[in-house]
């Protein structure tokens, strides 16, 4: 099983652009999609938790990255993720799911520089890259499931919404998601999910999710406008699930 996250992606972007966008594209045709919405706004960290454990946000606990000047540790997340649940039946790999800061990795080794924080899209273009490299190395080891989570967008989005460098960097995610499914047969019955916490749009636009388990969308309208960002909708594509097997210890 293969699980892509790609934070803060919107259809808003997505939709009008999928001629520059091939394999966004290509999973829209082959695959199943759909929006989710909910009503109060999303907050990345809570959302993340509730898509990986499939726990609410009331049952996990888990409201933000930093509760009361308190920077939240894993410790602090009331709840078991999948891999936990999965590591001593099957080989799982995980790689920078933004639960908390920095991002939780499982049986990988990996940190980017400055814990993927920057604002500058020379970093963040780098960070991107960084991470492709690493998921294609562990994907090389075929492993049973396999997570990760680029937030690149998220950064861009949050920094320069309604400027033309946030299309340039669904280009780069693109690209990368390119990559990544050369590591996929379309043929199998392999599960493939690809998916975000939330989207994006103005402030004052669109409705927002808050956690809802597993299915945590929200919804947003018209097109990228200039100004400051707020989480609208998000996209989902799926495969039916196929049970693996195997183990590999936590590092």
């Amino acid at each position: 099983m293969k699980i892509i996250g790609v934070d803060a992606a919107t259809w808003d972007v997505i939709k009008p652009h999928r001629d520059e966008l091939p394999n966004f594209d290509r999973l829209m045709k082959e695959c199943d999609y759909k929006t989710l919405t909910v009503d109060e706004k999303p907050k990345s960290a809570a959302v993340w938790t509730s898509i990986f454990t499939g726990k609410t946000q009331a049952e996990h606990g888990h409201q933000d990255f930093i509760v009361d000047d308190e920077l939240q540790r894993r410790s602090d997340i009331d709840a078991e993720f999948v891999w936990e649940k999965l590591d001593d039946r099957i080989d799982v790999r995980v790689l920078q799911v933004p639960a908390v800061a920095p991002p939780l990795n499982w049986n990988t080794d990996y940190e980017p520089e400055g814990f993927g924080l920057s604002s500058d899209p020379e970093e963040l273009e780098q960070d991107m890259n960084q991470l492709l490299e690493k998921s294609k190395q562990v994907l090389g080891d075929d492993p049973d499931l396999f997570a990760v989570v680029f937030m690149q967008l998220d950064r861009i989005s949050h920094f320069y919404w309604g400027d033309d460098i946030v299309l340039e960097f669904y280009r780069k995610m693109d690209d990368a998601l390119g990559e990544l499914l050369e590591y996929y047969d379309f043929d199998s019955d392999e599960p493939l999910i690809v998916l975000s916490d939330h989207g994006f749009a103005e402030h004052g636009e669109g409705t927002s999710p808050n956690t809802t388990g597993r299915d945590t969308k929200g919804r947003n309208q018209g097109r990228p406008p200039r100004g400051c960002g707020s989480h609208g909708q998000q996209p989902r594509h799926r495969r039916v699930p196929r049970p693996r097997r195997r183990r590999q210890e936590d590092t």
